[in-house]
């Protein structure tokens, strides 16, 4: 149990053929915390210059075990906080950088320990650290959780070594997923998403290929249910898959029956996370994230964060920045009633608690 103050944020469901405020006895969202520099308010976005607590760009979130773990993709490195952090916490370890103040691609040269545009992030059950190193081709893995800033990967995966970093295996790789089912790296810039076994060798062959996609940025699993955010030229969709990873045109279902802004349309989603019996997709163009509780082929979702109702999709509901609002979020991960948004336009994090 997390000690906060709490704020209700404006979600809303549809009931009764009108639109009413989520309420305690259908689905409570609350605001826990906002990482990364305060809003001035109006439209003018955080400050976004590298520091303990600032960001610029994430793309990437995970919480595991009261460890929060950030891609500040845009300063070109991973923050790690110890503990769920309040507003402005500093963070405890930066990777891909020397210092919390360095910003540039790889480190100014050092390809071994630097990063470039990281986006995806996830630590597995048994203590394996994962970052897919987007703009390098190549996910890094560490045996654990590294404790000290700058820390060098232990493994390479995608590059024959640490000190490559051509388009080769992977081209834009933006998301990874590990557990008892396999190893899953969404291969996006070549529209497909790779699967082993188990954790591979640096260029091992992958033992299944998913093809079909357009621009797969995220995967996550709920029970036998594996979810895909696909996010492409004139693809809007996030495929549900039933008991495997198949190839997209092979999907049980999709979420997302055009390009568009209402109840059953998705416009560029890029992230997608689930938790329990609730889905949660980044529908990052429409600048807002949908929450689903049934889920098939035109199930409607139960809520939505970022705006008002389930036709307005404005940046900041054109307003100004403040808890109620989302500018291009582009990751979103669920754990244990806590569901977090990296709000990519606005430089922040998003820390919510969800209660039913």
């Amino acid at each position: 149990m997390f000690e906060f103050t709490l704020r209700t944020v404006r979600a809303y469901t549809y009931e009764n053929r009108r639109w009413l405020p989520v309420v305690k006895d259908t689905l409570k969202i609350e605001l826990l915390s906002v990482i990364g520099a305060s809003s001035e308010r109006g439209m003018r976005v955080p400050d976004a210059k590298a520091s303990a607590y600032t960001l610029y760009g994430p793309r990437g979130v995970f919480l595991k075990n009261d460890v929060l773990i950030v891609s500040d993709t845009g300063n070109h490195r991973v923050l790690i906080w110890k503990g769920v952090p309040i507003s402005s916490k500093p963070a405890d370890v930066v990777l891909g950088q020397r210092d919390f103040y360095g910003d540039s691609p790889n480190a100014c040269g050092d390809v071994e320990r630097g990063l470039f545009m990281p986006t995806g992030v996830f630590l597995s059950d048994d203590g394996k650290f994962f970052i897919a190193d987007a703009w390098n081709h190549r996910v890094l893995m560490w045996e654990k959780l590294p404790e000290e800033n700058f820390s060098k990967p232990h493994h390479v995966i995608g590059q024959s070594n640490l000190k490559q970093v051509d388009r080769g295996m992977l081209f834009w790789c933006f998301g990874v997923f590990y557990d008892s089912s396999g190893f899953y790296v969404c291969d996006t810039g070549n529209r497909r998403i790779l699967r082993w076994k188990d954790i591979p060798d640096s260029m091992q062959i992958p033992d299944d290929i998913y093809e079909g996609f357009s621009w797969p940025h995220s995967i996550c699993r709920m029970d036998n249910r594996f979810f895909v955010a696909d996010a492409g030229t004139g693809v809007s969709k996030v495929y549900v898959f039933e008991t495997s990873l198949k190839d997209a045109s092979l999907c049980s279902f999709y979420i997302g029956h055009k390009e568009g802004c209402d109840e059953f349309s998705l416009n560029l989603p890029y992230g997608v996370g689930a938790d329990d019996d609730l889905l949660f997709v980044a529908d990052t163009s429409n600048n807002r994230v949908l929450i689903f509780k049934e889920l098939g082929k035109d199930v409607k979702p139960v809520a939505v964060v970022g705006q008002r109702n389930f036709f307005e999709c404005g940046e900041n509901r054109w307003e100004r920045v403040d808890e109620y609002s989302l500018c291009w979020p582009y990751a979103v991960f669920a754990v244990g009633k806590i569901f977090l948004v990296a709000d990519t336009g606005n430089n922040r994090v998003l820390i919510y608690k969800l209660s039913i």
